[in-house]
């Protein structure tokens, strides 16, 4: 009998440390580095299966002499979130500084542990003239930091190379810089590095090779991504290191192009200076950095990369502010708490970081459904919250099932400003801030606000068009350039939230999609002369016609406070049979509805039966001995056997037999899939 008690709390104590270790904490620090005399935000978020809000939040700061200087002070407590803010002292010591949150939600506590660096005081650190060269692992320690300060001159990328070769070396090898990189996520291809700069094409401005610059300005290559390959002293680091830096290309007048546009009005454009090679010349922009900035600041004050390094090129994407993504922008460097909860300083207050972690060789892992090239895994909502995040059975089914949690906590898209949502090259609409100002043609936009989205299923692979690729048009006639794989009960596809763009394309006579010389668009207004213009550059000769197309574009930023989650009655009536166009999800679309009349009527596993749809939806995907899968009701109507019957028995057993349904039923509970067995 002992024994049995001692056995019981065992398993008590076991289960209570496997519930125990679904908690964990959140951490992020803003600025950091932070300088002495500043304000560093100190958050912590209590993650994973805690109560409703925190009862008390502790905080302890250790600076980098191993001093307490804050210690067990009370946090501002907001739910889940507790946060203090923290003035670093003139005279605080420069280096890595350590800060422990102690959580309690009046059921539980934990405790974590974290870092933040304080900057040297400019006029302190090095000796004059002495570059810091410590080596590979120089970023992001006090030491670091301090090495910065000696900087007296800044001769380009070539500067930060001289202490930091390692890591210019990773970064010249990633997609950031590559704008290509290995696709093992596409079903169209077979793994080989592809991307913007190969094979890349989308609804938005088409071929983003042949724009003449226009679509290189915000990336980090120095050179501005020239068709060669790109080069060590390339790699500008201030694009992601520093918020403050601005660079712009320097226009050659011999390099020009006068043209007639389709208003009957003669201009000439004046593009970039460019070498024999096709390499842009980059510099400074200082009349966009505040006045008396130079280089040598901006050197000595490099960061990690915050949210507003990210969405300096991410935000303007498509040709301008939200028109690409439609859940990030320019202002989700700050949203409000309705437009991004886990990115709002009211909020989470993360970074793009937080998430999309820098893994080994500084790639990035997020992919999406349009996007091409993977180089690390994919972020995940369970990197910080359990698979069973709300203490309720049956909406924790939906988590561990087949609705992501973007379904639910992303209502809409488009929060911050209107995001494209069509986009038609036949209608030329005149842009003045195209062509680094000059102004150009773009198609017809067609942008909106708090979009609804569209809802698909997604396996993590995705279907995307590349150039030279043939393609075929749906049954209604629609060319499908980027769509998520993934069907209903497969055990891998979950339901996401998309953007669907539409545009329209050149298709030339043999299949294959014609990339415009994009530019003579811009220029003229007349999409036929760039189309025309395409097909020279590519050596195609025939004729084109256009057609209309579309791209499928996962929505993952912008999640909502969970007090906007959705409700039951918001997705479901309870009938078993919700029409599509009654509630958020289309059932019958996605699936679900495609159910056989016996299994309707609860006459092919057993005689017939009277319960809701509730009440049975709960006896059959229980567990036990009733436990069955979804496969087995829903779906299509049996058409035949995989095998004659008694050779399709003795396939997995000795030949039985049983009268009536038994044997159906028996196999049916036990979770042997229909497909096993029947075909359809």
């Amino acid at each position: 009998m002992n024994m049995k008690i001692v056995l019981i709390m065992a398993i008590i104590l076991a289960a209570h440390a496997a519930y125990a270790d679904d908690r964990s904490i959140q951490m992020t620090a803003g600025p950091d580095p932070v300088a002495p005399g500043q304000t560093v935000q100190l958050t912590c978020t209590g993650t994973g299966e805690w109560e409703d809000a925190l009862e008390k939040a502790r905080i302890t700061i250790t600076d980098a002499e191993e001093r307490k200087v804050v210690e067990k002070v009370e946090m501002d407590r907001d739910g889940m979130t507790a946060s203090y803010a923290y003035v670093v002292p003139q005279q605080g010591p420069a280096g890595m500084w350590e800060y422990k949150c102690k959580l309690d939600d009046g059921e539980h506590d934990k405790d974590k542990k974290s870092t933040f660096t304080v900057a040297a005081d400019a006029g302190s650190g090095a000796s004059d003239g002495d570059s810091g060269d410590s080596g590979s692992d120089a970023g992001g320690s006090g030491d670091a930091v301090a090495a910065h300060q000696s900087i007296t001159t800044y001769d380009g990328p070539a500067t930060c190379i001289g202490c930091h070769r390692v890591e210019a070396e990773e970064m010249l090898a990633s997609l950031h810089m590559q704008w290509s990189g290995p696709t093992p996520e596409l079903t169209n291809t077979s793994g080989e590095n592809l991307g913007k700069a190969v094979g890349g094409i989308n609804t938005f401005c088409t071929y983003a090779m042949s724009s003449k610059g226009a679509c290189f300005s915000c990336h980090i290559r120095a050179d501005g991504n020239a068709p060669h390959p790109p080069e060590l002293t390339d790699v500008d680091c201030l694009m992601c290191h520093n918020d403050t830096y601005q660079r712009k290309f320097v226009r050659d007048p011999g390099n020009n192009v006068t043209v007639e546009n389709v208003l009957g009005e003669t201009k000439t454009y004046v593009f970039g200076k460019v070498d024999a090679l096709g390499n842009y010349t980059t510099v400074p922009d200082f009349e966009k950095m505040p006045a008396g900035t130079t280089m040598v600041d901006l050197a000595r004050t490099v960061h990690l990369p915050t949210r507003k390094s990210c969405l300096r090129c991410h935000a303007k994407a498509g040709g301008g502010d939200w028109t690409k993504r439609g859940d990030m922008g320019l202002n989700t460097a700050s949203p409000t708490v309705d437009e991004d909860v886990h990115m709002s300083p009211d909020g989470a207050d993360l970074t793009c970081t937080s998430c999309h972690l820098t893994q080994s060789g500084h790639t990035v892992g997020g992919r999406g459904i349009d996007l091409r090239q993977t180089e690390a895994p994919a972020p995940t909502c369970q990197a910080c919250h359990s698979s069973s995040p709300h203490g309720d059975d049956t909406l924790d089914r939906h988590a561990r099932g087949q609705v992501s949690c973007q379904v639910c906590h992303i209502r809409s898209f488009g929060k911050g400003g209107a995001t494209e949502m069509s986009r038609d090259w036949r209608v030329p609409t005149w842009n003045p801030a195209f062509c680094a100002g000059q102004g150009g043609f773009v198609g017809e936009e067609i942008k909106e606000s708090f979009v609804e989205p569209e809802y698909t299923w997604f396996d993590g692979t995705s279907y995307v068009y590349n150039i030279g690729e043939i393609i075929e048009p749906d049954s209604q006639g629609i060319y499908h350039m980027a769509r998520a794989n993934g069907r209903i009960f497969d055990g891998k596809s979950s339901i996401v939230p998309i953007k669907r763009h539409l545009s329209v394309m050149p298709l030339h006579e043999s299949g294959r999609i014609v990339p415009p010389s994009i530019m003579w668009m811009f220029m003229t207004g007349d999409f036929d002369l760039a189309v025309r213009k395409g097909m020279e550059d590519q050596g195609m000769t025939g004729k084109y016609t256009i057609v209309e197309a579309d791209a499928e574009m996962l929505i993952s930023h912008g999640v909502d406070p969970k007090e906007k989650a959705p409700t039951c009655t918001e997705c479901h009536d309870f009938s078993g049979r919700t029409p599509d166009g009654t509630g958020m999800l289309p059932f019958t679309r996605l699936g679900y509805h495609q159910v056989p009349a016996r299994v309707e009527s609860c006459t092919l596993c057993h005689d017939a039966e009277t319960l809701s749809w509730e009440e049975t939806h709960k006896k059959h995907t229980g567990s036990g001995e009733e436990a069955m899968s979804c496969t087995s009701c829903h779906t299509g109507e049996p058409t035949g056997l995989v095998a004659a019957e008694g050779e399709l028995c003795r396939q997995c057993h000795d030949y039985e037999s049983w009268e009536g349904r038994k044997g159906h039923e028996k196999h049916v509970k036990k979770g042997v899939e229909c497909v096993r067995c029947h075909t359809f």
